[in-house]
């Protein structure tokens, strides 16, 4: 219809007008193919002439075009209805879901099985038990699976978490409150001992009939195996016969002496103060122990404390009871003495205890002898402190003291300024025979200081001027150490020779080694009779190499016998009566 249209309308004009050639030729150039299916197309064609040309249709191929089936062509352009599909099994029911705690691989088909475990802790969540699971809470729930947060730490609700919790006594009244205590516990409470009658006679008594109150000895014999100090303290009062001459109006003497020990590393402390007329004393304090010898003359104010060495070292303890025929303090005893010696508990009868932060006072009156007895006690076993005998119209006590041995230090110190030994002679002897002169001594039975002999050395000295003068200087003949045994020297005038006997072959000085001096006269080339050097008196000088000063130290003259005498006071009053 469409061409049909088209040529009318070409056609018409040349009707109307008439043809001509190149009308002919335009219109021959119009028409052509103009399906653009066809093979001769013709995109400049108006007027399509019926001549289009189109391609052969592909063959048809013919198959199973579905791609779920085994036989499944994937060139075919045509179902054949041929297809084949796989045979379907039968359906595996299960929990399909991965996430599930029993999600099974092999299952196709879910069954509503499925079941769930949030915390992955193997237990399900139908299953779950919510509590305390922390062992330490006091509420802990072994049946919980999970913790909710609920552990309770205090189980007495008393603001205090139970592992800060502090078991204690809380009684106030207790020796041992302890302020400190969260939890009351009150069998761990200890009451004050309160002494009573009873236990002063108790510790007073002599069961076993040894001459010793049994506390006092228990009390005593406490005090061998561990750290301790005993003060002993007389005072007497002095009468004008008996009294030094002094300016001062005091009139007592007294004694203070106090001897302790650490008996673990063998250290021994004595300390002594005789004070006459209430204000002239003299003053020693020794510690003594296997690394040497402290020892300080005078107080802690006036006083100096120096070194010395005692390389062979006994250890005695002083709190060890005196071998027998050792006692030497039965004569002159003191009123602390008579107190213990005469059924101590019977002394007097009217007896007054009391206490007072955790001492136990018991005090008497002798009203017959005008004395007081007081004693201290401290612990719940009683154990004395404190024993004191006083006048009551005057000045005359005696008393024994415990101390705290946390108050004393007893190590030695080697720092302080070192001081010599001291040479303690016997049998002193200078014989002088014409052309020979011969000095010697022996070191008496009282000589306690070991020193190797190597350190001390035997010296003579030649003194310059007249014999006896002041201020005379000396001159150095001729010296020997001491380990050397013997040695001779010869000056211009004389020929010496030096002897030491080391009678126990120890290497030490010790109590029976002996030394010995001699000078004669030269022989060969003698010197002159008016030669001024035979006029000069010699001495023998002991030197102490190691402390470098001559031996004798720096001890107070004549302080032995004080030493001697604190000794023999507190034996009597603690060790010695106990052989009685």
């Amino acid at each position: 219809m469409r061409s049909l249209l088209i040529g009318i309308i070409l056609i018409t004009p040349i009707l109307m007008s008439g043809c001509t050639q190149s009308d002919i030729e335009t219109t021959e150039q119009a028409m052509g193919c103009t399906y653009a299916e066809a093979v001769n197309f013709n995109s400049s064609s108006i007027i399509d002439d019926g001549s289009c040309i189109y391609p052969d249709e592909p063959a048809l191929i013919l198959g199973c075009m579905y791609p779920d089936a085994l036989n499944h062509n994937p060139s075919a352009t045509s179902d054949d209805g041929s297809c084949r599909y796989p045979v379907v099994p039968n359906p595996v029911p299960g929990c399909t879901y991965s996430e599930a705690y029993n999600y099974d691989i092999n299952a196709t088909d879910d069954d509503g099985t499925c079941v769930y475990d949030s915390d992955g802790d193997g237990i399900i969540d139908a299953f779950e038990q919510l509590g305390c699971t922390d062992v330490n809470a006091n509420n802990h729930n072994s049946s919980s699976t999970d913790d909710d947060g609920s552990c309770d730490y205090d189980e007495d609700d008393d603001g205090v978490y139970d592992w800060a919790e502090s078991e204690g006594c809380t009684d106030i009244v207790a020796v041992n409150y302890d302020p400190s205590s969260t939890e009351s516990n009150e069998t761990m409470c200890e009451y004050p001992f309160v002494m009573t009658l009873e236990n002063l006679e108790e510790f007073l008594a002599d069961s076993d009939n040894d001459g010793d109150p049994d506390g006092f000895e228990a009390s005593i014999d406490a005090l061998k195996n561990e750290t301790a100090f005993v003060r002993v303290i007389v005072v007497a009062e002095t009468d004008e016969e008996d009294g030094l001459e002094s300016d001062t109006n005091a009139n007592t003497t007294s004694v203070e002496a106090i001897m302790g020990h650490d008996p673990v590393n063998e250290i021994v402390y004595n300390s002594m103060v005789m004070r006459f007329m209430g204000d002239i004393s003299i003053e020693q304090t020794t510690v003594q122990s296997p690394d040497g010898i402290n020892y300080r003359i005078g107080n802690s104010n006036s006083g100096s404390w120096y070194y010395a060495r005692d390389e062979v070292y006994q250890y005695e303890n002083p709190f060890s009871e005196a071998e027998e025929g050792d006692d030497e303090g039965d004569e002159d005893e003191s009123e602390c003495d008579e107190f213990l010696d005469n059924y101590p508990f019977g002394w007097t009868d009217n007896w007054t205890l009391s206490y007072d932060d955790g001492v136990n006072t018991a005090e008497g009156i002798n009203q017959g002898k005008a004395l007081v007895a007081t004693l201290e006690f401290v612990g719940s076993t009683p154990e004395l402190r404190l024993l004191q005998i006083s006048s009551i119209h005057g000045m005359d006590s005696c008393a024994i003291e415990i101390m705290d041995a946390s108050l004393i230090d007893i190590e030695i110190d080697t720092s302080v300024p070192r001081t010599s030994m001291t040479m303690k002679m016997e049998n002193e002897i200078e014989e002088d025979s014409g052309n020979a002169k011969t000095w010697s001594a022996d070191l008496s039975e009282e000589h306690f200081e070991e020193v190797n002999l190597d350190e001390i050395v035997m010296r003579v000295y030649a003194i310059d001027g007249e014999s006896g003068e002041t201020g005379n200087e000396s001159t150095l003949v001729t010296e020997m150490q001491l380990s050397e045994q013997t040695s001779t020297y010869t000056d211009r005038c004389y020929q010496w020779t030096l002897s030491w006997s080391d009678n126990d072959n120890d290497g030490y000085t010790s109590a029976g080694d002996a030394y010995s001096i001699s000078r004669t006269e030269k022989v060969i080339d003698p010197c002159d009779d008016d030669d001024e050097y035979r006029d000069r008196d010699f001495q023998v000088m002991f030197y102490d190499s190691w402390a470098g000063m001559p031996t004798g130290g720096v001890f107070t003259p004549g302080f032995g016998l004080f030493a001697a005498i604190s000794s023999i006071l507190a034996s009597s009053v603690v060790i010695g009566r106990r052989d009685a």
